[in-house]
C-alpha cells in the first residue's frame, strides 16, 4: 500500500516535470603542504590522524626499545608539523600530559583522559548495630543458631521487605 502511494506520488511529479535531483556542488580538496623540515607522513594520515597514531604506536610495529609515550610524542609532533591548524585537539602535544593519567596501577595501557570523575556522598548512612547470636531448636531435631541485630542507639530497626511511601512519612 505504501509502495503504491510513493509510486503514484513520483509519477505525478514526473508528469509535471518537477523531479530534479541536485547534489551539493563539488568542492576542491584543499591540499595542506608541510613545512620543509617536517617528517613525511602518508596521505591517509591527513584524513585519519588518530588511526595513524594508533598504527605507528602499535606494540606490533613500534621499536622494542621505544616506549608508548615516546612513540606518541614523536608521532604527534610529526602530525602537528604536517597538519598545522587542522590537527585535532585530542592530538595536541601541549595538553596531552595534563589531561591524561594512568587509570590503573601496573597497567600501562589504561589511561584516563579528561577531568577526573568524582563520586558523590553515599546514599545511605551506616548505622551501628548490636547483634546477638542465639540457639533455636529445629522441628526435625537439632539446634540452629540465628543472629538478631538491632540499631545500637535503641531506635526502631528498619523493616524488611518492600515499602511504598504515598506522601510524607506514611
Amino acid at each position: 500500500m505504501l509502495a503504491a502511494a510513493v509510486a503514484a506520488l513520483l509519477l505525478q511529479q514526473a508528469a509535471a516535470g518537477q523531479v530534479v535531483w541536485q547534489g551539493p556542488p563539488p568542492t576542491e580538496p584543499v591540499a595542506v603542504s608541510a613545512p620543509a623540515d617536517a617528517p613525511a607522513i602518508p596521505d591517509w594520515a591527513r584524513a585519519d590522524p588518530y588511526g595513524y597514531e594508533r598504527s605507528e604506536c602499535s606494540p606490533l610495529l613500534r621499536a622494542a626499545n621505544e616506549s608508548m609515550e615516546a612513540c606518541q610524542a614523536r608521532v604527534r609532533a610529526a602530525l602537528a608539523a604536517n597538519l598545522g591548524d587542522a590537527l585535532p585537539a585530542g592530538l595536541a602535544t601541549a595538553n596531552a600530559a595534563d589531561q591524561c593519567r594512568q587509570a590503573a596501577a601496573g597497567d600501562r595501557y589504561a589511561l584516563q583522559c579528561g577531568a577526573p570523575s568524582r563520586s558523590g556522598p553515599a546514599a545511605t548512612q551506616l548505622v551501628e548495630r548490636a547483634c546477638e547470636t542465639r540457639p533455636r531448636a529445629q522441628p526435625q531435631g537439632g539446634v540452629a543458631w540465628t543472629e538478631e541485630c538491632r540499631p545500637a542507639d535503641g531506635s526502631k530497626p528498619a523493616e524488611e521487605g518492600l515499602t511504598f511511601r504515598l506522601g510524607g512519612n506514611d
